[in-house]
């Protein structure tokens, strides 16, 4: 793929979550503790409206979403979108839209 999950391992590893991340592809979600909690979200095999995802925006905690087009219209407004584009073999590049700048 693109690398969602490679970089959404990297966030984790920031925030010092020592287990090891992986896709919550059919889980759907995986939630870290961590002192700021991450929930991770894999929207790919949903075809509907994933109805729980109001009550994980309402959540303190870090989002992340992959797949989070299929769910637009429900993300907030200061919603911070990073894009990755595969670029050639082992390249990538990274598109972030931040509204609050």
């Amino acid at each position: 793929g693109s690398g969602k999950t490679t970089f959404i391992r990297g966030i984790c590893q920031f925030f010092s979550i020592p287990q090891w991340v992986k896709s919550p592809s059919f889980v759907i979600v995986r939630e870290y503790p961590a002192p700021i909690p991450i929930y991770h979200i894999d929207l790919y095999r949903i075809t509907d409206d994933f109805a729980e995802l109001d009550d994980y925006l309402n959540l303190d905690g870090i989002i992340l979403i992959e797949w989070a087009e299929k769910v637009e219209d429900h993300l907030p407004d200061q919603t911070i979108r990073i894009k990755l584009f595969i670029t050639g073999v082992n390249k990538r590049e990274i598109e972030i839209d931040d509204p609050r700048d």
